[in-house]
C-alpha cells in the first residue's frame, strides 16, 4: 500500500475544507501531535483527481483533512521597519525561496497560538536560516514575485525555527499563497483520534491513481534523504536568479565565478561543477576504478545528456519553480540511458552523495551530494 509514485503531467489544483469532531476531548485541539496522522503524496503535485477522490474519503470517515501547497517565489527587496532599504536584488534578478502554503482554518494544528495568529492576519513567517541570509526582522515589508510573476508585499510577522517550519524558508495562508500563483498541494494531511485499518480500506476504494505515498506513524527513512533548499545555501552558497525561458536560468555571476568550476575527474574526464563537489566526486570515482566498475559507467551517457552543473529548474514533474540541484553544481548524471551497478550506488553513498532511484519520483540517473563530512573522514582516513 505504501508504494511510490512516478512522474506525470500534474494538474494544479486548491481545496479547502476540514472536517471537524465536536465530540473530542479540548485536549487535542489545535495539536496535531496528539493525532494519528496519515499524509498523501506524489510526484509533483496532487492530480486534480486524486484530491477530489481524498476529500470523498474523508467526508465518509468523518477525520480532519487539510492541504499543504509550495512554490519557489521571487524575493526582490526588503525594507525595515522605519523604510530604510536593507536589501535590493540586481536588476532583472530575484532571489529564489520556497514558500509553503496552509489553510488558515486548521493552522492551528500545525502551529502554535502566536505562530498561527500570524500566518491568519496574512503575515509572513520565516524560518530563522532565511532571516539570517537577507537580513530579515519582524515588520519588515518584503517585495516578493509570484511565480504568477505578480508582485506581493509582505509583512514579516515573526521568525521561528527551521525546523519548526518544516524547513521550508517561508509560510503564508492560502489566501496569499493565491495571489502568489500557488494553487499546486503537494501533500494531503488526514488525521483523526486513532486512525485503523477503514481509513486505509476507504482511501484505497477511492483514489484510482495506486502509485501514490502514504506515510503513516513511525517510519523509515528514505537513505537518500537531501538537504532542504535552506541547507544547501548554507552550505554551498546563494545566489540570484535570472529567467531565461521558464526552465532554464541565469545564475548570478560573481556566485559563478567564485564557485563553478571545471576540472578533469576520474572516468569521465572534463566536469564543471561546483569547487566543493571535487572532494567527494574523485573521490568516490577512484573508488569506482580501483573496484574494476568503470566500464559500468557511461563516459558517453555523461557527456550527450548528463552533466553536473545546469543552471536550470527542476522538469521532470511539476514542481513548483523548485530550482535544480544542478543549478549549484551539486548533482551529476551519468548513465542517464542505463542502470548504475549497485555496488557504485553504495560507493557513491559512502562518499556523501544520495541517489534519485529512490525517491518519490524516481530520477535514476542522478547523484547528489548532501553532506562534506563523508568525503573528509574518508580522505583523513
Amino acid at each position: 500500500m505504501f508504494s511510490t509514485i512516478a512522474t506525470a503531467a500534474l494538474i494544479n489544483f486548491l481545496i479547502v475544507p476540514t472536517a471537524y469532531h465536536d465530540s473530542e476531548p479540548a485536549y487535542t485541539k489545535n495539536k496535531i501531535e496528539n493525532y494519528d496522522v496519515i499524509t498523501i503524496s506524489q510526484s509533483g503535485s496532487l492530480f486534480y483527481s486524486v484530491t477530489n477522490q481524498i476529500i470523498e474519503s474523508v467526508e465518509n470517515l468523518g477525520s480532519h483533512l487539510t492541504f499543504i501547497g509550495r512554490a519557489n517565489v521571487g524575493l526582490e527587496s526588503v525594507e525595515s521597519s522605519y523604510g530604510e532599504n536593507k536589501l535590493s536584488s540586481l536588476e532583472n534578478y530575484l532571489y529564489s525561496i520556497s514558500m509553503k502554503t496552509i489553510e488558515s482554518s486548521s493552522v492551528d494544528f500545525f502551529y502554535n497560538d502566536e505562530v498561527a495568529q500570524q500566518i491568519k492576519d496574512d503575515k509572513l513567517v520565516v524560518s530563522s536560516l532565511t532571516a539570517e541570509r537577507y537580513g530579515l526582522s519582524v515588520n519588515d515589508k518584503v517585495s516578493l514575485v509570484g511565480i504568477n510573476s505578480a508582485p506581493i508585499e509582505l509583512e514579516v510577522g515573526m521568525i521561528i525555527k527551521d525546523s519548526e517550519l518544516g524547513w521550508f524558508e517561508g509560510v503564508v495562508n492560502k489566501k496569499i499563497g493565491y495571489e502568489l500563483g500557488i494553487f499546486r498541494n503537494i501533500q494531503a494531511v488526514i488525521w483523526d483520534t486513532k486512525i485503523n485499518e477503514n481509513h486505509f480500506v476507504e482511501l484505497y476504494k477511492n483514489i484510482k491513481y495506486k502509485r501514490v505515498k502514504f506515510t503513516y506513524k513511525e517510519r523509515t527513512p528514505n537513505k537518500n534523504w537531501v538537504l532542504p533548499t535552506a541547507l544547501v545555501k548554507e552550505m554551498f552558497g546563494d545566489f540570484q536568479i535570472k529567467e531565461r525561458d521558464g526552465t532554464w536560468i541565469t545564475t548570478e555571476p560573481s556566485w559563478r565565478e567564485k564557485n563553478i568550476q571545471v576540472k578533469r575527474m576520474p572516468i569521465l574526464g572534463n566536469t564543471r561543477c561546483h569547487r566543493l563537489m571535487w572532494e567527494p566526486l574523485e573521490g568516490a570515482l577512484n573508488q569506482v576504478l580501483d573496484e574494476g566498475l568503470a566500464s559500468t559507467l557511461s563516459v558517453e551517457d555523461f557527456k550527450k545528456s548528463g552533466g553536473c552543473y545546469a543552471p536550470r529548474r527542476i522538469n521532470r514533474f511539476d514542481a513548483g519553480g523548485s530550482i535544480s540541484r544542478h543549478a549549484w553544481g551539486i548533482a551529476i548524471d551519468i548513465n542517464t540511458k542505463s542502470s548504475y551497478h549497485p555496488r557504485v550506488v553504495e560507493i557513491f553513498n559512502s562518499w556523501g552523495f544520495a541517489w534519485g532511484g529512490t525517491w518519490t519520483s524516481p530520477d535514476e540517473m542522478h547523484f547528489e551530494l548532501r553532506d562534506l563530512s563523508a568525503s573528509i573522514s574518508k580522505a583523513s582516513s
